[in-house]
């Protein structure tokens, strides 16, 4: 079953008496397994856009299951939403990687527009239910950590907004209806939400890459770019504000995919471990590979706890920007070792497509470099641990 046992324990600790969540989730759970999951190698392989995998996560109404009702959400808890979304990167990491960069962009429009945009662009537009795509642009070819030296400006003219510049390394831009744009005004970085469809958006060529193949990766070039004055999100020179805010969310739900990444590729390898033969028995009774297993699971069951921390915080609406940012770097870092230990337990079969399994260590890869590098986390976790100290 896709709906693990250390999933609905953590549920029930976090929400006693939680039945109806343990419901959804098998039933997500069982969604993932057949509906998701059979295409997850052929989107990796052929490089597709899984479209009809977001239609489908769309109609079951896992986009929304965290938004307030009156956005058109389903109104759950957050930990409910982790849990669906590791489900759902198990299956396929690439359509849940969309799901996570969707969710993320929503509620920074739910935490920071005013309500005619929540309205308009949550419900009416049908981003909170993924009805429509969203793009998050940020990063620029001069920076990307660094992101308050980016380039790109936006100058009020009437009541409108002129755009000029570009962006990099931006997640499915071609393939969005819209894209959160960050961009330099009068009174600092400023954040627009601005139509694909607008005179002036331009996506270029894909950048070929390592994994997460199904996801577009490009760039956007802004050439008096109008967007109208009521795009603007929030207040003009809170930007990068309120990015800091929206990545925060972002990592608990990168943790989440991480989680799912390792979870698939560590249950590819106990099944593996028990059909293999070697020098007359099964793997799985070598004490190297048991070895193996104990770290991977181990680590596995951390990172589900920091992150389902991390989760419940920012459902009771505590400050949970140290547990997001430890839950991201821990969770995308284990992927990687338990990836690393699942083509090593696959052998020389590991390295090939034969099992498909490095597919997770390339999907895993990226999860330390998005939503915050693993090195720029470290410094602030330093940061806010010597703060609080």
């Amino acid at each position: 079953m896709f709906y693990i046992k250390e999933q609905r324990n953590i549920i029930d600790m976090l929400h006693p008496g939680a039945e109806e969540y343990h419901s959804l989730l098998e039933s997500i759970g069982g969604f993932c397994e057949k509906e998701i999951l059979p295409g997850a190698r052929r989107t990796d392989q052929e490089e597709i856009f899984p479209g009809d995998n977001l239609a489908k996560v769309a109609e079951r109404g896992i986009f929304a299951l965290s938004f307030p009702e009156q956005y058109k959400g389903g109104g759950k808890p957050f930990p409910v939403y982790t849990a669906a979304l590791e489900m759902l990167a198990k299956a396929c990491a690439n359509t849940a990687l969309h799901v996570s960069i969707q969710g993320m962009i929503c509620e920074g429009i739910r935490l920071f527009g005013n309500e005619e945009q929540r309205m308009r662009f949550l419900k009416e537009k049908g981003l909170a239910g993924g009805k429509g795509l969203i793009a998050f642009a940020l990063t620029e070819p001069c920076c990307g950590s660094d992101a308050k030296e980016i380039q790109t400006t936006a100058v009020l003219t009437g009541n409108r907004y002129i755009l000029n510049g570009s962006k990099m390394m931006i997640t499915n831009p071609g393939e969005s209806d819209f894209a959160l744009i960050f961009a330099r005004t009068d009174k600092g970085i400023s954040a627009f939400v601005v139509s694909a469809r607008t005179r002036g958006f331009n996506v270029m060529k894909a950048i070929p890459k390592l994994g997460f193949r199904g996801n577009q990766l490009a760039a956007i070039n802004l050439e008096r770019c109008e967007v109208a004055r009521e795009d603007l999100l929030g207040e003009e020179g809170r930007g990068l504000e309120y990015a800091k805010h929206i990545l925060n969310s972002g990592r608990i739900t990168i943790a989440a995919i991480g989680l799912g990444i390792a979870q698939a590729a560590f249950e590819k390898s106990v099944l593996y471990s028990k059909k293999r033969k070697a020098f007359g028995e099964s793997i799985a009774n070598f004490q190297l590979v048991q070895e193996k297993f104990s770290d991977m699971a181990t680590q596995i069951s951390a990172a589900r706890l920091l992150t389902c921390h991390a989760a419940f915080l920012k459902e009771i609406g505590r400050d949970f920007a140290l547990e997001a940012s430890k839950a991201k770097l821990f969770s995308s870092e284990m992927a990687i070792r338990v990836c690393d230990h699942a083509i090593q337990i696959h052998g020389g079969y590991g390295y090939t497509d034969t099992y498909d399994v490095h597919r997770h260590w390339r999907d895993a890869r990226l999860l330390t470099i998005g939503e915050g590098t693993s090195d720029m986390l470290r410094l602030l976790i330093a940061h806010l641990a010597l703060k609080e100290g």
